[in-house]
């Protein structure tokens, strides 16, 4: 395939020597890099290399089969897909720079013994990349409205707990970007998808959940849904949430629980400096107790586990710690936790986690979360 790629500045010139790369590997042809803000043709220099950079009017005159959008943003790339619209190019031909991940990915991958994983190359045949694929693919979506709670001028959603009560979800005023506007009104959409049975990212499942009474300890809280969802049967529960976005928002989504939650602003770590803090230098009381602990902190998952030794073989654990942010965490999150004493397992199904900028060198399925018990 010859394969035209359209610029912006959401990526380094490594990023654009690296896709070049990419489609060298697979067998493709680069026809040209695109502009859709020139309007005559120009230079483009990447890293000790200059290449043609053509307005998007000149597209009708190349040669090509695909044009690949490169830009992080959606919003972004919606808008510019329009753009390449108006110069009637067909749909068919306009894919995000993803595209460039699975075909390598399919490559890589098309001869493995993963039933599953051959399962997502057959889902690419038809379908775009994305970070669920198949195991997301056919759930219908839900929608939450937006509320505005006067008294403290920020917005709300109403959500159910699992034992059936009603609990407001604070947001920040602009949304935090959670917000989709459709007639004239606000939803979150989805707000528990990632949390369905089908779900790589799956935090509690079969006899790996909170049991009534449990103390909760949810590092990486972001609105606080899982908390909430199940803080009806807790009898403490521990936040850990270091963007100060959230910080209000919390306050307003817990303050009916001031009884039973203790909240941080601080980043879990393998040490106490600055904003960071260990396990168990922030929750050095638990000693002998049920604890359920969440993590999905962005990659800190094996430095806060290593932090919380003491809190981790002192206690009757259960833990959820997330694997899919960068490549190699499955192992040092198994491994560390394999030393305390737990046994270990992965969450069902794969995910392709695009957001992770390292992606473009490893290209790799990776499982979503660990699940892990002493007990």
């Amino acid at each position: 395939m010859k394969i035209l790629i359209v610029v912006t500045n959401e990526y380094s010139e490594e990023n654009y020597k690296k896709f070049l790369s990419i489609i060298e590997d697979t067998g493709n042809n680069f026809a040209g890099f695109i502009s859709v803000y020139e309007n005559e043709i120009c230079n483009l220099q990447i890293l000790d290399k200059k290449y043609t950079m053509y307005p998007a009017k000149y597209i009708p005159q190349l040669e090509y089969d695909k044009i690949l959008i490169a830009d992080k943003i959606q919003s972004t790339a919606t808008n510019i897909y329009h753009k390449l619209l108006n110069f009637e190019i067909p749909s068919e031909k306009i894919e995000e720079i993803f595209w460039l991940i699975k075909e390598f990915m399919t490559a890589k991958y098309e001869d493995c013994n993963d039933n599953i994983i051959l399962e997502t190359l057959n889902y690419w045949k038809t379908h775009e990349i994305n970070v669920f694929n198949q195991h997301l693919a056919n759930v219908a979506d839900s929608f939450s409205e937006v509320f505005i709670d006067k008294s403290c001028d920020l917005p709300y959603i109403v959500i159910e707990s699992i034992t059936g009560k009603k609990h407001k979800i604070y947001y920040p005023k602009d949304g935090a970007g959670s917000f989709y506007n459709i007639n004239g009104k606000n939803y979150v959409v989805n707000i528990f998808r990632e949390q369905l049975p089908t779900s790589p990212h799956l935090y509690m499942k079969d006899s790996h959940k909170i049991d009534e009474g449990d103390i909760l300890i949810d590092a990486g809280v972001c609105e606080g849904n899982f908390a909430l969802r199940n803080i009806d049967i807790c009898s403490k529960v521990y936040l850990f949430e270091p963007d100060p976005k959230w910080e209000k928002p919390l306050w307003y989504t817990f303050k009916d629980f001031e009884q039973e939650i203790i909240m941080f602003p601080n980043f879990l770590s393998g040490v106490t400096e600055g904003n960071s803090i260990t396990l168990d230098d922030a929750i050095p009381e638990l000693n002998g107790e049920k604890i359920f602990l969440k993590m999905d902190i962005e990659g800190a998952e094996p430095a806060a586990l290593r932090g919380g030794k003491n809190l981790l073989t002192n206690n009757k654990v259960k833990i959820s710690a997330c694997s899919y942010h960068n490549s190699n965490d499955i192992v040092k999150i198994k491994s560390i936790l394999k030393n305390y004493g737990y046994k270990t397992q992965t969450s069902n199904g794969h995910m392709v986690f695009l957001y992770d900028p390292n992606i473009w060198d490893t290209m790799d399925f990776r499982k979503g979360v660990v699940y892990a018990e002493n007990y």
